[in-house]
């Protein structure tokens, strides 16, 4: 068996190999990770993806969402004026029930809420 003697220059070699040998890992452990990341392996790439997916699929939601309530305030508007347009109306009614006359304001009335509610797709025929 060969002796080995332990002298400081022994010593100061051996402590470099370990010291390269630990730079090695290092640097192989490096070029690793990056390697994942470039390829998507990595697990903060797979935590960003579906970060990104959530994102997505929430903004989508709150598209459909705001699309509803443009719809729905679209038909509140509409209702509001046909509400109006039944109120001014009933409104001339009363006025004629109360005075009796002015059948002339009565029939341009009449002839308005007609005309207003053809328009607004009710048929002619469930009028009368």
């Amino acid at each position: 068996m060969p002796q080995v003697t332990l002298d400081g220059s022994n010593l100061l070699i051996t402590l470099a190999v370990i010291l390269i040998v630990l730079e090695a890992l290092s640097v192989i452990t490096k070029g690793v990770d990056a390697w994942k990341k470039l390829t998507g392996r990595d697990d903060r790439a797979r935590e960003m993806t579906n970060i990104k997916e959530r994102l997505s699929s929430v903004e989508s939601w709150k598209n459909t969402v705001e699309h509803r309530f443009e719809q729905r305030d679209m038909q509140i508007k509409e209702t509001q004026a046909d509400t109006l347009e039944s109120l001014k109306a009933l409104h001339r009614i009363i006025k004629h029930l109360q005075s009796g006359n002015d059948h002339q304001k009565l029939n341009e009335t009449d002839e308005k809420l007609f005309d207003y509610l053809v328009k607004r797709g009710v048929s002619p025929k469930t009028l009368e």
